[in-house]
């Protein structure tokens, strides 16, 4: 991706830069370099000593520190990618040197691997890898000193400065491994960061989506069905009583107006730039239960309302919430139930307020039976269901359903102390 004009990404470091491949070939040429110099280490002690007679490998000892020196320098190339069996070669080889009281290099090898294991590997499994390589130069100067290959003094020192070599390289393998499971846990827990907000922004759109189709189901659904039942009376009555056509008319544009309001409220909301900007229609609630009754019964619909209880205040939601409950129940009694006469009672306590809408008989209107809407046949209602979330926002619960005696009840619960999420 590219960057930004001005603005330069900056370079990951040189270590970090080095591909595997080219890893491989650096540990091809340090072996190659270790084999070099202890190579070069055993001619020098052959001339002075004697011992390769002429650089000739013919003595047990020469071909001993020969076989030795490529088991302790070839195997390095391949010490990242088998870091374990690469000590344990390396480390017998070193160990058979110190046996016969000779040195096949001025360099602590034995480092390298060490280094490799505890980079690697779990603090437990390279301290155990360090000790194993401690206990093996301690066994082999003991051995080297009952077959009195060399001094003591003089092999102690060489054996001294592997094990010091060894310690120190293991120090800053583990330091390293323990970096770079430092810096994974952080890129963990960042990725798992990143993940629970997108999973809380999803959460939080899904919801958002599903209070603007509750809202948007509550406003279409209670209009259309008002100017439903609006205009089959007007359209019924239209020859034989304008008047009343006329009245029919009248509720549809007003319904039509009201419905045209709340959903510029709607969507204003989703076209707002600035989240703060306060909304310049007002948000529907008990206060305007009046109103909404008023329409139903221009529909044709007679209805009872009681109010009972003292009125507390209460939060914009659920004030909301109280309105469209009412709203969506009485627009199921206009498409779904078919009845003339309808009652909504609201009861407010100290913990809760409950709301009560039922619905009588079959609905007349001069003298003409008005069909209502079973399009829904046996299936859910989203207005049901939307009633139904809009209680659980608020600690509560809804009832639905129809009456041994006859018509249909919507009993709902919302407590008033309720914490919504």
């Amino acid at each position: 991706m590219a960057s930004p004009a001005g603005i330069v990404t900056p370079r990951p470091p040189l270590l970090q830069r080095i591909t595997p491949g080219q890893w491989f070939w650096i540990d091809v040429g340090l072996s190659l370099l270790f084999f070099v110099a202890g190579l070069v280490s055993i001619l020098g002690q052959g001339r002075n000593a004697g011992l390769l007679r002429n650089f000739s490998l013919n003595h047990p000892h020469a071909v001993a520190l020969f076989v030795a020196l490529c088991l302790a320098s070839f195997p390095l190339a391949i010490r990242r990618y088998y870091p374990l069996p690469v000590l344990v070669v390396v480390t017998c080889a070193l160990a058979a040197v110190v046996v016969i009281g000779q040195n096949i290099a001025a360099t602590p090898i034995v480092a390298l691997p060490v280094y490799i294991v505890a980079a690697q590997y779990e603090r437990r499994v390279s301290a155990i890898a360090l000790c194993a390589v401690g206990l093996a130069f301690l066994a082999a100067l003991g051995i080297g000193e009952v077959l009195r290959y060399a001094s003591s003094s003089t092999m102690a020192d060489q054996v001294s400065s592997d094990v010091i070599a060894a310690v120190a390289a293991w120090f800053v393998g583990d330091s390293v491994r323990a970096r770079r499971a430092y810096v994974t846990g952080l890129s963990l827990q960042a990725e798992e960061r990143q993940r629970r907000e997108m999973e809380s922004a999803q959460r939080s759109v899904a919801e958002e989506r599903l209070q603007i189709a509750r809202e948007l189901h509550d406003i279409v659904a209670h209009s259309l069905s008002v100017i439903a039942i609006q205009s089959g009376v007007g359209g019924h009555v239209l020859d034989m009583q304008p008047e009343e056509a006329r009245k029919a008319l009248a509720a549809v544009e007003t319904t039509s107006r009201s419905a045209l309001e709340e959903l510029r409220r709607v969507v204003g909301v989703l076209r707002r730039d600035d989240p703060a900007e306060p909304s310049l229609v007002p948000t529907p609630g008990l206060a305007d239960i009046d109103r909404l009754l008023g329409q139903y019964r221009a529909a044709g619909l007679a209805v009872t309302y009681r109010l009972r209880g003292a009125v507390v205040p209460v939060s914009p939601s659920l004030d909301l919430s109280i309105y469209r409950i009412v709203q969506e129940a009485l627009t199921n009694v206009t498409k779904h139930a078919g009845t003339a006469q309808a009652t909504v009672e609201i009861s407010f306590d100290e913990e809760a307020v409950v709301i009560n809408v039922v619905d009588e008989g079959a609905l007349h209107r001069n003298g003409a039976i008005l069909s209502p809407d079973h399009g829904g046949g046996g299936r859910a209602h989203h207005g049901i269901i939307g009633m139904r979330e809009r209680t659980a926002m608020f600690g509560g619960s809804l009832t639905a359903g129809p009456r041994p005696e006859g018509g249909f009840e919507v009993l709902a619960l919302l407590q008033l102390n309720a914490v919504t999420q």
